[in-house]
């Protein structure tokens, strides 16, 4: 409990209880209301916290701060737009401890998503492609639908060639090229997906689990690319 403590933004007299189960009522009905504004700032001051420690912490460079932003705008819209609902407690610390959860498991889905697919491009191995591709899906990604790219041709046909190949050495030998030079193509196609905005790096990684599949399935097939 004390290092709940050391998260929690203020220590002055708490909610227990009924009161508190007001609170989160008055709360989910309008968060602007005068009677809700001190909740709201306190949960919100506490997820933006959270957020920061995670992600300065096992997280660390792995989300950048405009998108740590974000992960703020989701969690506490998750929040309001019913979670807390669900939260049953009779306590501030019970309380901090439901929205720590919910924050938690928000930064780490997004952060992983981004592990997920800067070690598709650095693997050497393509078994870590398969592993990837066989995680049991979620029930959105049980409809197979083709998502749109944000690359252009050439990057397109280069990332398809070098999931058909497995690794970067293979990609090599096949095309006759250095492991170097497709290192450093692959380094570049890295460079320009951490220059995207959000929604077009969603699009990315959307478009590469996508490929990762089509891989599993010898759907792809290895051709000579110019770099």
């Amino acid at each position: 409990m004390g290092r709940l403590h050391q998260d929690m933004p203020g220590r002055e007299a708490e909610p227990q209880g009924e009161d508190l189960r007001r609170g989160i009522r008055l709360l989910l009905a309008d968060r602007h209301a005068p009677e809700a504004r001190e909740m709201y700032l306190r949960i919100a001051k506490y997820v933006h916290q959270r957020v920061q420690r995670r992600c300065t912490g096992r997280y660390a460079g792995v989300l950048g701060s405009a998108e740590q932003e974000e992960l703020v705008g989701e969690v506490l819209y998750q929040l309001i737009g019913g979670a807390l609902a669900r939260f049953q407690g009779e306590t501030v610390a019970s309380l901090l401890a439901f929205v720590r959860t919910v924050t938690d498991r928000t930064v780490g889905h997004a952060a992983r998503a981004r592990i997920r697919e800067r070690d598709t491009l650095d693997s050497d191995a393509a078994r870590e492609i398969e592993d990837w591709s066989a995680e049991l899906p979620s029930p959105e990604r049980c409809v197979h639908v083709v998502p749109d790219s944000p690359f252009d041709d050439k990057d397109e046909q280069y990332l398809e060639e070098l999931f058909a190949a497995g690794t970067k050495a293979e990609l090599a030998r096949t095309q006759g090229v250095s492991r170097a030079a497709v290192t450093q193509r692959v380094q570049r196609i890295r460079t320009r997906i951490e220059r995207m905005e959000p929604h077009e790096q969603q699009r990315a990684e959307a478009w590469l689990e996508h490929l990762a599949r089509r891989s599993s399935r010898g759907e792809l097939d290895a051709g000579p690319t110019d770099a």
